[in-house]
């Protein structure tokens, strides 16, 4: 009861500060909108901080799938083997960060190099790349501290510290504005510092090293293979930022910032959406699976895969038909022009035209962990990252920045139809039929509530920021109604599980 209990408490802590963290997050991208624009000098910024972050995400990952998983069979021997083998993985943690650091500060030139080319390595640029640095070596002990407050079921710590992050660094572009993007990296590395410091303090990891331990930690096999692969996943997709800033020089000036800024419009709804639906489908999953349930399993499965074309669909038109309103309510303001919601419109159209091929792929990935097709998963994110960065070489000189783009959804969309083909040949696990039928519908659909909006609206050329929330909205508001007169009982089942959050005397009709 206690375990479900905290799993319970885990669960709901991790997802208001998930929101919280998300909020803060596009806070920060607005800032930077306001403050920068899709100046030069943010996209130096986000070149000198793509590869130090990259390994801090990294970090993040790997000690979430090697050390929680590995915790446990230390400790059911005794905890004299937990302590021994927490004490040497931190031990590791700051002998590999004091390593990772010295390479990236004394190599930094050549890796600068790689990205900008000789003509755009400057002294700032080197000065934001070693404060991005400096972060890492932080980065990989905190990687290691937040997985092991969560083998002791501490959430909520972790959580508070992460948020440092994105509060520290709204904070520096509130008082210095876009004085010099130099104070807003330091600001972020800051946050990094009491993040660190938050959690050496919570997790009382020095404890560890007054025990004395009388027994030698025993030989241990490696643990399941299948993590190494996992890892090697998680690492791989790390590379689509790295292959997109890696053209800075040869797209037009602000190309990358718009990249950015488009793709963290795009990747909301998918953060928010997808992922929820994913984690709480994958236990449902492995419980059917396990028990051998195939019916059902493919049942919960076409079902997951209705309701992401249900919610996307009128999300993709709407980044589609009113992607430059999307920008312009996100963005437009201050140093954030007219110029720079043409150019971040563009690119998000062509990464919308792969935002339910995707989403949908966000479920379709949960099913190779849940049946342990592990390397064939490795196999397909090679691939796909191998054409994504072909692509990349090939469109960059014709479309520039867009071109980054259309490559990122052509690799997308190869993502779904691959793992779709495997799944169906290999597991028989999605219903084709009842899935092509009701994407089609909520397609056409979408399209007719797109149609009655733009009809509605011909002779009104009111240009606001209300008016373009005024269209959403009713586009929306049509396609809804448009499903609840037909019937639809998909989108009945999701207003039924959202009334199950209302108390009892908003959830029932009045008559």
């Amino acid at each position: 009861m206690n375990k479900t209990s905290s799993i319970g408490s885990a669960t709901i802590i991790l997802t208001i500060f998930g929101l919280l963290g998300k909020a803060t997050g596009f806070f920060r991208e607005v800032l930077f909108a306001n403050y920068f624009g899709i100046s030069r000098e943010y996209e130096f910024y986000l070149v000198a901080s793509v590869l130090p972050i990259t390994l801090n995400s990294i970090a993040l990952y790997i000690y979430q799938n090697y050390f929680v998983p590995a915790y446990p069979k230390r400790e059911i021997l005794g905890h004299e083997y937990s302590v021994d083998f927490s004490k040497k993985t931190f031990l590791n943690s700051l002998l590999i960060a004091l390593f990772t650091a010295s390479i990236l500060i004394f190599f930094r030139t050549p890796i600068l190099k790689i990205y900008l080319g000789n003509e755009l390595v400057s002294d700032k640029t080197e000065i934001l790349f070693v404060i991005f640095s400096l972060t890492v070596p932080l980065s990989i002990v905190s990687g290691f501290l937040i997985a092991y407050l969560q083998t002791q079921f501490n959430f909520k710590s972790p959580a508070i510290a992460t948020l440092s992050l994105n509060i520290f660094t709204i904070f520096a572009l509130l008082i210095f504005k876009e004085t010099n993007i130099i104070y807003i990296a330091t600001a972020y590395f800051l946050g990094v510092v009491v993040q660190t410091i938050i959690l050496i303090k919570v997790s009382r990891i020095f404890n560890l090293f007054r025990i004395k331990l009388t027994k030698a930690s025993v030989k241990f096999k490696s643990i399941d293979p299948s993590i190494l692969w996992i890892l090697l996943i998680e690492v791989m997709g790390q590379f689509y930022i790295l292959s997109d800033r890696y053209f800075l020089s040869r797209v037009d000036e602000g190309g990358i910032a718009a990249i950015n800024y488009a793709l963290t419009i795009f990747l909301l709804p998918i953060s928010i959406i997808t992922i929820s639906i994913s984690t709480a489908a994958l236990p449902k999953f492995s419980q059917l699976a396990a028990s051998n349930s195939k019916s059902e399993l493919k049942e919960k499965i076409t079902t997951a895969l209705v309701s992401i074309s249900l919610l996307f669909i009128p999300i993709k038109l709407i980044f589609i038909f009113w992607g430059k309103e999307v920008v312009r309510i996100f963005y437009e303001r201050g140093n954030f022009t007219f110029t720079s919601t043409q150019l971040t419109s563009d690119v998000l159209f062509y990464f919308s035209l792969s935002l339910v091929f995707y989403s949908i792929y966000g479920i379709l990935n949960k099913i190779f962990y849940v049946f342990g097709k592990v390397k064939t998963l490795f196999v397909i994110t090679v691939l796909g990252i191998a054409l994504k960065i072909a692509l990349n070489f090939i469109l960059v000189d014709s479309f520039k920045q867009n071109g980054l783009a259309i490559s990122t959804s052509l690799s997308y969309i190869f993502f779904f139809i691959l793992s779709l083909i495997i799944i169906h040949s290999m597991l028989k696990l999605i219903e084709f039929r009842t899935v092509l039928i009701k994407f089609t519908s909520y397609l056409l659909n979408g399209l007719f509530s797109f149609l009655i909006v733009k009809i509605l609206f011909t002779l009104v050329t009111i240009d606001t920021i209300l008016f373009d929330l005024i269209k959403i909205t009713l586009f929306l508001l049509i396609y809804c109604i448009n499903n609840q007169v037909v019937n639809d009982l998909y989108q009945l089942e999701i207003q039924k599980e959202l009334l199950r959050f209302l108390p009892k005397k908003f959830s029932k009709r009045e008559i």
